[in-house]
């Protein structure tokens, strides 16, 4: 379907379980959300469309929900519906869809079954890290934690059941950008530049002589955050 005939005229129920609107082609649309997740009703004389999932999405750089693939008129389309400035409304109703309590993870025993060359096949008891929440139910900070938790490297006083948080599992449990401001914070308290991160890369330079650069992030009294390299001969 065409996102040009989508245009959408809005009219929400106050943010409270839904955002309804009907296009200027006369398609009735509603959207809901459940535990993170979009879903979308399309009806119309051309389609109807019962509870598909849907994301926000960007297209011809115009912001609108992907509704996937469907059959229209005996054609395979992409749905995708333009929701302008109503975008905002929209992530705030999948927002509140989701479970508000903190993410853990549970220290979980299973059993793999292994090859053992001669000895034939072999039951090894292992243990891992099962989250408390699906990736679409976490919030931002917290996918942006999660992708720092190793679900396979359990702590060594760590028992079957035992349900930890992100500070049990990670030394520094702050976003990027919680460490950025907390070292922001302190450079203006203090007077003096804090170091936020420090890594390794390869060199930038080709010309130099070196190989490896390391690059310093710092937080200054000022309020700036520089970055500065340093080249290793």
């Amino acid at each position: 379907m065409a996102i040009e005939e989508l245009t959408t005229n809005v009219v929400t129920d106050g943010g409270q379980d839904e955002v309804s609107f009907t296009t200027d082609g006369g398609a009735n649309v509603t959207v809901t959300a459940e535990s993170g997740q979009l879903f979308v009703n399309v009806q119309s004389p051309e389609i109807s469309i019962n509870r598909t999932s849907a994301v926000v999405d960007i297209y011809k750089s115009k912001d609108v929900l992907n509704c996937g693939t469907h059959s229209i008129e005996g054609n395979r389309e992409v749905i995708l519906i333009p929701i302008e400035e109503h975008k905002c409304q929209i992530e705030q109703l999948r927002e509140d869809s989701k479970d508000d309590s903190p993410l853990t993870y549970e220290v979980e025993e299973y059993t793999k079954t292994s090859s053992a060359g001669g000895w034939g096949r072999q039951e090894i008891t292992k243990q891992r890290l099962v989250p408390s929440k699906s990736i679409s139910e976490m919030s931002d900070r917290e996918r942006k934690l999660s992708i720092l938790v190793n679900t396979d490297r359990i702590p060594s006083d760590a028992e079957p059941s035992d349900v930890l948080t992100f500070e049990d599992l990670l030394d520094d449990a702050r976003t990027t950008e919680e460490r950025e401001q907390d070292a922001l914070s302190e450079a203006a308290e203090t007077g003096k530049e804090v170091v936020i991160s420090t890594v390794t890369t390869h060199c930038n330079a080709p010309s130099k002589e070196c190989d490896i650069d390391h690059v310093t992030r710092v937080a200054t009294p000022d309020g700036d955050v520089e970055t500065r390299r340093i080249h290793t001969y």
